[in-house]
């Protein structure tokens, strides 16, 4: 791993509620991968770290309007923002145990830098983000992390976590599928072979190693590594609007793994799962009603979730 000061560090001061950023990229000569942004409360006091794996870093917006609140809430309670690329490929799902690894250094560095309190790291995110979170709290839990980290809680947004389920959903239903439907799942049919050497019925132990949950495992899969992590759900079963605006059933939506890895944590004596379904609150950043949005997060009650489980 590179030392600190041999990276390419951007500190910016004084910004929009006086939060500190700092971007850094591992690889001075690729700004899209390998890279991390980190945004401090203005106390300077760090007492905690929720982290987000993206595609791409955001831009820091400044003063400009930023639609969302969860990140305003956390840096005013003293907790941390750490946005990691950990791969280049889109959609990343965790096909290997590769760019875990990566989020795994660049998590360790931002908590030895910033001395921040190991035992108050979240993670989570929405879709393909919250199944990387999910896997990241997974890795940890089976003793992977080359730094000892450990997730505190975790927050997954309808999030796809039964690769099989997913595959045979695109492959069997895309003809019926219609708009952002319709490309996923144009896309994964070619994706899930070429990443898993094949499909669910000639490979079918590769897609329950590489998925958060699977239905056909008969325990579950990887869902025991969840068992002593607090988990909460977000999601927005509203069937009528998949039916109508997107033609899936409810075997074609995340809803389906969503439900039944918390049910599958219930039976397991998991005390501390959480699952929010909501009706009516998603849209895109226009205003169009769409489902597989952040607006179903209730963000006050997320923040209040984390601050709740923080160690002091």
């Amino acid at each position: 791993m590179k030392s600190i000061t041999t990276l390419i560090l951007f500190l910016a001061v004084g910004l929009a509620m006086g939060q500190q950023t700092e971007y850094v990229y591992r690889n001075p000569a690729d700004s899209t991968y390998n890279c991390y942004l980190t945004v401090l409360p203005a106390s300077g006091v760090v007492k905690g770290l929720i982290v987000r794996d993206y595609s791409s870093l955001p831009k820091v917006k400044g003063n400009r309007p930023y639609p969302y609140k969860w990140k305003k809430m956390a840096l005013e309670n003293g907790i941390a923002i750490l946005y990691t690329v950990s791969s280049t490929f889109f959609p990343e799902l965790c096909y290997n145990d590769s760019n875990l690894m990566l989020m795994d250094e660049m998590i360790n560095e931002v908590v030895a830098r910033h001395a921040i309190p190991k035992q108050n790291i979240f993670i989570g995110g929405i879709s393909a983000s919250g199944a990387r979170a999910l896997k990241y709290a997974q890795f940890c839990e089976m003793g992977k992390s080359k730094f000892d980290v450990k997730i505190r809680g975790v927050f997954s947004v309808d999030s796809p976590l039964d690769l099989e389920r997913f595959y045979n959903s695109v492959h069997w239903n895309k003809a019926k599928f219609k708009e952002g439907m319709l490309w996923e799942a144009e896309l994964m049919t070619k994706v899930f072979p070429e990443r898993m050497d094949g499909t669910p019925q000639t490979q079918l132990e590769a897609y329950q190693l590489r998925s958060v949950y699977s239905h056909t495992h008969a325990n579950g899969g990887n869902a025991k590594y969840l068992l002593n992590t607090p988990v909460i759900f977000f999601h927005e079963p509203d069937i009528d609007w998949w039916i109508e605006e997107r033609g899936a059933t409810y075997y074609d939506i995340n809803s389906f793994d969503i439900a039944g890895l918390y049910n599958y944590l219930k039976i397991k004596g998991h005390r501390d799962v959480e699952l929010i379904s909501t009706s009516g609150k998603g849209f895109d950043r226009k205003g169009i009603r769409k489902c597989h949005s952040w607006t179903i997060v209730g963000e006050e009650y997320l923040i209040g979730w984390i601050l709740e489980r923080m160690d002091f």
